[in-house]
């Protein structure tokens, strides 16, 4: 009997170590500075549960500098493609942009961001557990309006399974450092939020009592407030977008892995925010192992959506069984 206990303890902790997830890589238009590389990692893949706290704009440690990681560079307006660990945490997926500044290795995040980016579910499924379904890769664009100079790009999935209650929301955030180019110098974005300071736990994007009791998910819009506009000009090319009528998915036929496994990528359209093309990446060998070479994702063909509802019932059985806390 007590040894059925201990390997029941085991494989759940092996469970919620499995649930947490750091974001890893990038690519811009198709290119990787590396695996890990321009992207401040914090020490564990635990989530960040205290709004309040300055580890909500970059993580634990985030802000602490100089950061000693490089600066990657990217064209205003290029196709930003970002990767995170499996996860079956159901929420939507957020970027945001702080600057900007004059080195970005010298800036510490806490303060005014712009979001730039919101996707947060489609067709009733949320959009980590459509990036799940696919491999946790999914892509956006940076705005065309914006001014030269250095940034810390913000991406943020927020896992709700906890959310029923106060604190239960799950913060998993990664910054990168990027120089942005070809830009429009004097540009800037609004409206901008405090981090911390505009996220309050009691909020109705975090906390979420009827989670599994009647929650109408088509209804959900992720904290932050409304994606930004950019410039004098159209604005950004992240604003908002009507609702489509379905959702488009792009399947992969080649896989990218940050371990032995190789896994597939995904971007579904949103009905609240502008979801763009999702892009694979891969090695010639199918693994990404460098931590500096660059990598040139494929192209994905656009399909008609998949199914969602099987997707949904597994996300949900998976969040109420998941015992992952803080």
């Amino acid at each position: 009997m007590l040894f059925k206990s201990s390997a029941v303890i085991a494989a759940s902790l092996a469970t919620v170590v499995s649930a947490h997830q750091n974001f890893h890589q990038f690519w811009v238009d198709g290119v990787s500075p590396g695996y890990q590389v321009a992207i401040r990692m914090p020490p564990s893949n635990s989530p960040v549960t205290n709004v309040s706290s300055d580890d909500i704009a970059c993580n634990v440690n985030g802000q602490n500098v100089p950061s000693g990681v490089s600066t990657a560079t990217a064209a205003a307006g290029a196709n930003f493609t970002v990767q995170w660990d499996s996860s079956s945490h159901p929420g939507p997926i957020q970027h945001f942009l702080f600057g900007p500044v004059t080195n970005a290795s010298l800036a510490t995040g806490v303060g005014s961001w712009v979001k730039i980016d919101e996707w947060d579910e489609t067709n009733g499924t949320f959009a980590s557990n459509i990036m799940e379904a696919n491999g946790m890769t999914y892509s956006f664009n940076l705005p065309t309006n914006i001014a030269n100079g250095d940034y810390l790009l913000r991406s943020e999935m927020l896992a709700l399974h906890g959310s029923q209650t106060l604190g239960g929301g799950q913060f998993y955030i990664g910054c990168a450092q990027i120089t942005i180019t070809g830009g429009v110098d004097g540009e800037s974005c609004s409206p901008d939020i405090q981090l911390p300071g505009s996220y309050n736990e009691s909020d109705p994007s975090i906390y979420i009592p009827d989670f599994y009791n009647g929650f109408n998910i088509t209804t959900y819009t992720g904290p932050g407030g409304a994606v930004a506009t950019c410039g004098t000009g159209s604005g950004s090319s992240s604003s908002p977008a009507t609702a489509t009528a379905a959702a488009t998915t792009a399947v992969a036929t080649t896989a990218v892995s940050t371990s032995s496994a190789a896994v597939a990528a995904v971007a579904a359209s949103s009905s609240s925010s502008v979801a763009t093309s999702v892009t694979i990446p891969t090695t010639s060998g199918g693994v990404q192992v460098s931590t500096s070479a660059s990598v040139v994702p494929t192209t994905l063909q656009t399909v008609a959506a998949t199914s969602t509802s099987a997707v949904a019932a597994s996300s949900s059985a998976a969040a109420a069984d998941d015992t992952c806390d803080a």
